[in-house]
């Protein structure tokens, strides 16, 4: 990583960092800290901001002589984290590796066995280093040293590998700790007295050493007003300031889990963007944590400029325009961490009903701020997550969670704190009438097994065995009410013992058993986190029997891995893009997105929009919920008019089977009619 410290690039005040840190007396020697931070970035704008960040939000003060230890804990556990697979931390990725190989050879000692190797690929992998960027940095350190220790070390990452010298591994550890790329860019206080000797002998990496401790101080002495000058633009003290100040706000609720903007949630989602579109963003949210809030609207506005399908971003970016105004605030809860697809659909449909609302105004002339969580799809993290959101009296509503479970698990603690929580995915039938502050503005499953089983005895398919998971409440409820519904019209099911939660599931003698037993079609309920499973199952089916499918498959992971094996499936979704002849909603996601939506888009859209219409009447929790409540309250939705019995919403739902429009097209859910039979080869 080559220095970056010119005044364009030198956006980091390090004299606002030593003062902040002795204001909240987050080290003893905060002058230190800044130069271990510097010597693992060499002055990369980018990661030293990054890093300097966490380092400021780091839970326990740092003592004199921890400084080296805390600053590599908090790259291992924040910096890599964030920038796993990015060129920018190539090196630093290197130099860990390159660490904590010298570490295990220390305590081998020495032998390079089958479980050391796997140590080793589990070591590369967490620091997201393919094998031959594992082989160049070995080849890096052996470059310092003899013919006979680079030998050695081209032999370390070949597996089964022992050493056939008890003690040369000791030369390799001391060829790594002491070789000048290492000491360049870390200093390691476990060092020999031998090293140390080595090191005061060594001239040249004595001045490279002062080199770069002095540099840095006397640049930012030099250019520090130009720098500022000429990196950000001029920011009113309202901008900093805001309503009520602005930078109280961002410390309401201080978790990595919680974002307004000054932290991106979906790492996993940024791997594909475009490297400027990336950079844009880290500086964005680098701003934004600082409470620059005109910086951070016009580097979320670069980033969606390059990349727009990021609705992570695009809710930041009104919330940097929103958090210096009057504004009302809501939260939306979603599984980033574990589910990044599904969360983005949702957040799809929260950003655009802020985007559209905060255009036309605002509500009462009042912004619209959205928290974005990461909940995982953890019903016990849920909980902890659901007391901080009700805890934080600024927020007035909360658009979650995802899974049936996780919506049941935070439903008494919202119920209880009088916080309206109105999810738009999870179907399950306990949540209805579960307290009046519980909501929901996707149909129940009663509504989508009603419209499947309907399906069925249309195409008389009357024989219908049963696959589910057992232990979600996504899949269980669905299923009892298909049942339900399909032997009250005279069909009957057939239990062939199928769990797709099983440990070690095997999918073929559950096809067996259902072609064993005549039946007519053969339903697949999976909760989101037996997806593949599901898919298993139609796989091994080979387009033998009717595939009918719950909502949780109506997602991309489905079409990815079936491909041809789900064909012809057929789905009860609460909508499609298509089936509302007059409404313009999916052209205009389209537009926004770069691409189609799906059902959890339209719905978290529609759940956003109620929570808006009802703030245009109060923005107090309780009249909110009061508001949602009435019989006369209703919503103008992506699927028309509709409003709230007992929490739950009054509607239809549509029917769905998956199909390949074209041979140049991918496989994707099209609309289905209940008269009709899927395009399918049956």
């Amino acid at each position: 990583m080559t220095p970056d410290l010119s005044s364009q690039n030198l956006s980091i005040s390090w004299d606002e960092f030593v003062q902040q840190m002795y204001a909240v007396e987050r080290a003893d020697r905060p002058e230190i800290v800044l130069r271990q931070v510097i010597r693992w970035t060499k002055g990369q704008p980018l990661l030293t901001k990054k890093l300097l960040q966490y380092i400021l939000k780091h839970e326990r003060q740092i003592a004199a002589g921890d400084e080296a230890t805390t600053v590599e804990q908090v790259i291992r556990n924040r910096l890599i984290k964030e920038f796993k697979h990015d060129e920018l931390t190539l090196s630093i990725r290197k130099l860990l590796y390159a660490k904590d190989l010298a570490k295990l050879l220390k305590k081998t000692p020495g032998k390079i066995t089958q479980n050391t190797q796997i140590y080793l690929e589990d070591i590369a992998r967490e620091l997201g280093l393919s094998t031959r960027q594992c082989q160049d940095t070995i080849e890096h350190f052996a470059s310092f040293s003899s013919a006979e220790n680079q030998k050695l070390f081209r032999q370390l990452v070949r597996p089964n590998i022992l050493s056939g010298e008890r003690d040369s591994y000791q030369d390799l550890v001391s060829l790594i700790e002491n070789s000048p790329a290492y000491y360049q860019l870390t200093l390691d206080k476990g060092n020999s007295t031998a090293t140390s000797k080595k090191r005061r002998s060594n001239w040249w990496q004595k001045k490279t050493f002062w080199f770069w401790l002095i540099f840095p101080w006397l640049v930012l002495l030099a250019i520090s007003t130009l720098a500022r000058k000429e990196e950000l633009p001029t920011i009113a003290p309202a901008d900093v300031v805001g309503q009520n100040g602005s930078c109280q706000a961002l410390a309401n609720i201080a978790s990595s889990r919680f974002s307004l903007g000054e932290e991106l949630l979906t790492a996993t989602k940024y791997g594909s963007f475009p490297l400027s579109s990336k950079i844009a963003l880290y500086e964005a949210t680098a701003a934004f944590s600082r409470c620059e809030f005109a910086v951070a609207r016009k580097k979320f506005a670069a980033s969606l400029t390059i990349e727009k399908n990021n609705p992570e971003g695009l809710i930041y970016f009104n919330n940097a325009r929103a958090i210096t105004k009057e504004h009302l605030k809501i939260a939306v809860s979603v599984p980033l961490g574990t589910e990044p697809n599904i969360a983005w659909e949702i957040l799809r449909g929260v950003a655009q009903a802020q985007t559209e609302i905060n255009r036309l105004g605002g509500i009462k002339s009042k912004q619209l701020m959205v928290q974005v969580v990461n909940d995982d799809n953890e019903p016990m993290l849920v909980r902890q997550l659901a007391k901080q959101l009700a805890s934080d009296r600024q927020i007035l509503a909360v658009i979650g969670h995802n899974d049936s479970d996780a919506s049941l698990a935070g439903s008494d603690i919202y119920q209880k704190q009088g916080l309206v929580m109105m999810s738009s995915t999870s179907s399950s039938t306990k949540l209805s009438g579960v307290g009046n502050y519980i909501m929901r503005s996707t149909p129940s499953v009663t509504v989508l097994a009603d419209t499947l089983s309907s399906y069925a005895s249309v195409n008389s398919l009357e024989r219908i065995a049963v696959c589910s998971s057992l232990n979600s409440q996504a899949s269980l409820p669905f299923v009892e009410e298909f049942i339900t519904e399909i032997e009250r019209k005279g069909g009957e099911a057939i239990d062939i013992g199928c769990n797709l939660a099983e440990s070690g599931f095997n999918p073929i003698p559950v096809v067996e058993r259902a072609v064993a037993e005549n039946a007519d079609a053969l339903l697949l309920a999976p909760s989101l986190a037996n997806i593949e499973q599901a898919v298993s199952v139609a796989q091994a089916n080979q387009q033998r029997l009717p595939l009918l499918g719950n909502h949780s498959l109506y997602t991309s992971k489905t079409t990815q891995l079936g491909k041809a094996a789900v064909t012809g499936m057929v789905l009860s979704v609460p909508w499609l893009p298509g089936t509302i002849p007059d409404s313009d909603f999916p052209e205009v996601s389209r537009e926004l997105w770069g691409g189609e939506i799906n059902w959890r888009t339209a719905m978290a859209y529609d759940a956003a929009r109620a929570i808006i219409q009802g703030l245009q009447q109060s923005d107090d929790r309780a009249e909110l919920q009061s508001a949602l409540t009435q019989p006369n309250f209703v919503v103008d939705g992506v699927t028309g008019r509709f409003r709230f019995q007992r929490g739950d919403r009054q509607g239809k739902g549509q029917l769905a089977y998956i199909g390949k429009p074209s041979a140049s097209r991918d496989y994707q859910f099209l609309p289905l009619k209940l008269a009709e039979r899927s395009n399918s080869s049956f």
